[in-house]
């Protein structure tokens, strides 16, 4: 029987399994809890399923893969491992680090199973090749429709957690209180209850509390995104992982600077056009850093110079490769909503946005004279030097942006919420972005996906036996 998204009708009451939150880790958890046999119902805070992962850009990091042997790629689970935790910089809880290597392939091969297609990205080296293209949404697009279908799975949209009920005397989570659209409901859970519930990119009070400095940041992500499931499950006493390493992803775009008006359930896109060709440039109209860098190194760099804001400045040969399956690479997009500006001169450019036009002429002078010599005489970029000097010329206002947290609750090696002792909550599991510990004190690319839906499969599974 296939549901459709609704917030009206015969709620159910008492379920085996409940899913808060409908991204990847909350579509796979309540397909695997429903493939395990048990009774799921399936609930989303907004108005339609996917997320932040529904925005991403579509990349999840596997190793072993049968693209990778296509490709004549050489790698192996000890590679992955030790790229993990030097991302992480050896903070990984290694528990959930050993589970995802274990069972990444297990997530790789159901999502195939449920007709997501893959192509390997061909990073440069050093790097081995392992984010798989998938395009933005479309995983979340299939596996919605999949469980629309699924006889086990009862899917209400605008259906938001907002506390959790344990037995008497502080024993299992056996209920949870929901709002069902403009009705409070209690729903009663025979096996589990399963927080898929995102960060909290987009509350102002948590980034308050656990990253001041990103408060003011531009707010991406999913717009339902307001950390519920770790204020419920911190209610019950639930352990934190990760909190202190909440950080910005540079490249947050503005739209129509200096006259931005951001609205509060705007989703910017992200402009990465600095790990391409583009440079950056602060609001003197000068470059301050080597760009070849990950966005995230750059977001503390960025947050340095005046006003946080950083301009990125191409070219029409880099436009000229614009994606359009993407979220961050698809340039036309963007200048189509403001978020790019464009001139046919450098001068004409900076008037733009308010820089000193000769300023940048001579930024761009100079940049363009090391490329062309093969350097970089004043930070040492190697990759993507190539002269910016084909008219048209676009620029774009870019920030910190708040796209994820990755920090929240401790779990153990079955995706159980954990106390501040360790020991399970009863009843309570989590998976995707609410949880901590995974990424440690920083993030590998392309592996929030890939670890949602590693961790969304095994949570199911173990809720339903439970």
């Amino acid at each position: 029987m296939t549901r459709v998204l609704k917030e009206a009708g015969e709620f159910p009451t008492e379920t085996d399994v409940l899913v808060l939150g409908a991204g990847i880790a909350g579509h796979c958890a309540a397909l695997s809890a429903a493939n395990a046999g048990a009774s799921v119902l399936f609930l989303e805070k907004s108005s339609l399923p996917g997320g932040s992962s529904a925005i991403a850009g579509g990349a999840f990091a596997f190793c072993g893969t049968d693209e990778q042997r296509q490709a004549g790629i050489d790698d192996s689970i000890e590679a992955f491992r030790q790229a993990l935790l030097y991302s992480g910089k050896g903070r990984n809880n290694r528990e959930l680090l050993e589970l995802f290597l274990a069972k990444q392939l297990v997530a790789y091969d159901f999502l195939k199973s449920q007709g997501i297609g893959f192509e390997l990205f061909m990073s440069p080296p050093p790097d081995v090749p392992r984010a798989h293209m998938t395009g933005t949404g479309r995983v979340v697009t299939k596996l919605h429709m999949k469980a629309q279908a699924h006889s086990g799975i009862a899917f209400f949209s605008k259906s938001s957690g907002v506390r959790l009920v344990r037995s008497q005397g502080g024993g299992r989570v056996e209920a949870c209180i929901v709002m069902y659209g403009d009705r409070e409901a209690e729903i009663r859970v025979n096996k589990g209850i399963l927080l898929a519930t995102g960060g909290f990119s987009r509350s102002r009070e948590l980034l308050g509390i656990y990253a001041p400095e990103l408060a003011e940041g531009v707010k991406h992500g999913g717009v339902a995104n307001t950390g519920d499931g770790l204020i419920m499950a911190c209610d019950l006493g639930a352990g934190q992982a990760d909190l202190g390493y909440v950080s910005g992803s540079f490249g947050g775009a503005i739209r129509n600077y200096p006259d931005d008006v951001i609205k509060p359930d705007e989703i910017p896109p992200l402009i990465f056009a600095f790990q391409d060709t583009a440079i950056m440039v602060n609001k003197a109209g000068r470059r301050f850093v080597n760009e070849a860098q990950s966005y995230k190194a750059l977001g503390a760099i960025g947050m340095t110079q005046p006003g946080g804001i950083a301009f990125q400045v191409f070219d029409e040969s880099l436009m000229a490769g614009s994606l359009d399956d993407t979220s961050v690479n698809n340039y036309k997009e963007a200048l189509l909503g403001g978020y790019i500006r464009k001139a046919d001169t450098i001068g004409e450019l900076a008037e733009l946005v308010g820089l000193d036009p000769a300023v940048l002429e001579e930024t761009v002078r100079t940049y363009n004279a090391d490329a062309n010599e093969g350097r970089d005489s004043m930070f040492g970029r190697a990759r993507g030097l190539k002269p910016i000097d084909t008219a048209p010329y676009y620029i774009a206002a870019t920030a910190n942006a708040i796209t994820s947290t990755y920090g929240g609750v401790a779990v153990d090696g079955r995706m159980a919420v954990v106390d501040w002792f360790g020991v399970p909550i009863g009843g309570l599991y989590a998976a995707g972005e609410v949880v901590g510990g995974f990424h440690g004190a920083g993030y590998f690319s392309a592996s929030s996906l890939s670890s949602s839906a590693t961790f969304g499969l095994e949570a199911g599974r173990n809720a339903a036996l439970s």
